[in-house]
């Protein structure tokens, strides 16, 4: 069951992020359709990119969940996090991803995405993803404090 947390949490975590992202008009930053963009990158048609954009970021988002598990359980502590100090690193985790991803969507998707509708990417654009990824972090930190307890693991 441990080794079910992480994906739970990165779950959680792509869903709260997906929240931020496409709600970011509550910050008065631009709604982004980042998983309508994902899923137009592998189908090459904005029309059916919704369903291969949400696996793709689904997938992705649970995979990074684990790489911030395995950060966390490789850190030279030898009785582990209290969980105000797992959420807090994982929440900053989030900003450090945000801020890689943002810079990869402003090389990539900016410059190269086959559609363009998305290849216009805006200062809102970007801060609503870094907002987003920092959201995920605190989500898969609360995740990865919390579920263990509650599954009694």
């Amino acid at each position: 069951m441990e080794l079910l947390v992480p994906g739970i949490s990165g779950f959680l975590g792509v869903l709260v992020m997906t929240f931020f992202i496409r709600r970011a008009r509550f910050f008065h930053l631009p709604e982004t359709q980042m998983i309508r963009a994902i899923g137009s990158m592998i189908t090459r048609d904005s029309a059916n990119a919704l369903w291969p954009g949400f696996v793709a970021h689904t997938i992705a988002g649970i995979i990074f969940a684990y790489v911030y598990w395995v950060f966390l359980e490789t850190a030279p502590v030898e009785t582990g996090f209290p969980h105000a100090v797992l959420v807090v690193v994982c929440t900053m985790m989030g900003f450090v991803h945000g801020l890689i991803v943002t810079l990869i969507l402003v090389i990539s998707v900016s410059q190269y995405h086959p559609l363009p509708e998305f290849r216009k990417l805006e200062p809102g654009d970007m801060a609503a993803h870094v907002i987003g990824h920092i959201a995920y972090g605190l989500t898969v930190g609360l995740g990865l404090a919390w579920l263990p307890e509650l599954f009694g693991v």
